[in-house]
């Protein structure tokens, strides 16, 4: 009986727990956008492709093409900061000989979360955050996948997490998997987001 008591007092608290996250997600009128980070992504069947190249004249550009966007459109916010430069600064500092590879490597929960507590502290000291972690983009497959992960700024904990994937488009590098990128904001702004918002019974 006792041990009855304690599990339904487990699922209470968890419960609990949850519809607080979702209300700091769904409920918060303003955003902080962090940027698209490439420090766990994988480059996969690029070819004779340089990820030292890809990572010198594409990272920022790709970081770049996200201050345009309007994300309290796109995330159903009242005010969006901006704020990307300690994560670009770290894209464009990371080691690039193990960028490319043959195999996906799926990021776990765990993975992200331990990402999201090292990303560097921006102007905003809380509030709602939000950041693309991306795992990888697939040549093969012409498919960027990337963690759509909401986070407490303060707490660094991570709040909602959906994995996403858009499609590669034409031209260059750059230009094509920009096309991706812009292919999963419009996914969220189009209907993802308001989906999750469902699934959340916010």
């Amino acid at each position: 009986m006792k041990t009855n008591l304690m599990l339904l007092a487990m699922i209470a608290f968890t419960l609990h727990s949850n519809a607080q996250d979702t209300k700091k997600v769904f409920g918060s009128p303003t955003i902080v956008w962090y940027g698209v980070d490439f420090t766990q992504a994988k480059l996969i069947d690029f070819g004779e492709e340089s990820p030292h190249k890809i990572q010198e004249e594409c990272f920022k550009p790709w970081n770049d093409m996200t201050i345009d966007l309007d994300m309290g459109k796109i995330f159903q916010k009242n005010a969006a900061y901006k704020d990307p430069n300690g994560i670009l600064k770290e894209d464009l500092a990371r080691e690039t000989s193990n960028l490319k590879d043959s195999k996906e490597t799926e990021l776990t929960p765990e993975m992200i979360a331990d990402r999201v507590k090292s990303i560097p502290q921006g102007q905003k000291k809380d509030g709602l955050a939000v950041v693309f972690i991306v795992e990888s983009f697939n040549k093969t497959s012409s498919a960027a996948t990337v963690h759509v992960v909401f986070f407490d700024i303060k707490t660094r904990e991570v709040l909602w997490s959906k994995k996403l994937s858009g499609k590669a488009g034409g031209g260059n590098t750059c230009k094509a998997w920009t096309a991706a990128l812009k292919d999963i904001f419009n996914q969220i702004e189009k209907k993802e987001y308001k989906a999750w918002k469902i699934e959340a019974n916010y």
